[in-house]
């Protein structure tokens, strides 16, 4: 299958990425534009694929077409390559634009579909949220060519923004854990490279026997033992109301989503 992607930012190099690895069965084959050819190309050249000179040349080269550009880009962008659509399937990958706008700037009877990836996808391990919109029998093709490269987990649109603050952000949030871990190490004397990689480690660590066990909350008393470090820790972590910042920062992203709208 020939996927296009029109944009060639940090969203569409990692789905590229993902589905370039080695380790994949049956790869698709990638064709990339971007108002960028430098982008573009240095894009193709990492991943194997090629490039179009124009939005609606990539459309024309593609069985199906993923927007991976800015939302306030994406209705000019379905403007320019509608003409050229066809039975092909779109799908956004654009925080806050809805199917309702994707359909209102594409011909009638386009199938169109959203899907939130993250950047892990670049290894494998991303997580995508799929509103099906109006792929029809689109469906299973969407679902198995992003499964080659994470989880597909079919929302309501309703929905959307919220599972997007859960599992889309979840890269940057940990990171910034992480990097806050890592700095309170270094504050008390651990070595900044070492501290960095302790943190990174403990929470590649941590995510796999939280996943593996499915329950964090299990894996919370499991590990916190009365009297322990870590009880310590997790205790100071509630008297400062952690779980109520985190639940700020879903606001917060679930607003920011909107105001995109």
């Amino acid at each position: 299958m020939n996927v296009g992607l029109i944009g060639a930012g940090h969203i569409a190099s990692a789905l590229a990425e993902g589905w370039s690895r080695p380790d994949v069965p049956g790869p698709p084959s990638l064709v990339f534009f971007d108002v960028d050819a430098a982008k573009s190309r240095n894009l193709a050249a990492a991943t194997g694929g090629a490039t179009a000179e124009t939005a609606a040349g990539l459309v024309a080269a593609s069985d199906l077409v993923i927007v991976a550009v800015r939302p306030q880009h994406v209705e000019g962008v379905l403007l320019d390559v509608g003409p050229v659509v066809g039975e092909r399937p779109v799908v956004s990958v654009a925080a806050g634009v809805t199917l309702a706008r994707l359909q209102a700037a594409l011909p009638k009877g386009t199938r169109v579909a959203r899907i939130m990836p993250n950047v892990a996808a670049a290894l494998g391990l991303g997580v995508f949220l799929f509103v099906r919109g109006t792929l029809g029998l689109g469906v299973a093709q969407v679902e198995d060519l992003f499964a080659l490269a994470g989880d597909v987990v079919e929302v309501d649109e309703a929905l959307f923004d919220a599972a997007t603050a859960v599992a889309g952000c979840m890269p940057g949030i940990i990171a910034y854990l992480v990097e806050a871990f890592a700095s309170a190490g270094v504050a008390h004397g651990l070595a900044e490279d070492v501290a960095v990689h302790l943190a990174i480690s403990g929470v590649h660590g941590a995510a796999a026997i939280v996943a593996r066990e499915g329950d964090p909350s299990a894996v919370v008393v499991a590990t916190a033992t009365p009297g322990g470090m870590t009880a310590a820790a997790v205790e100071k972590l509630e008297e400062r109301g952690l779980a109520l910042t985190i639940d700020d920062a879903v606001v917060a992203a679930i607003a920011r989503a909107q105001e995109l709208a």
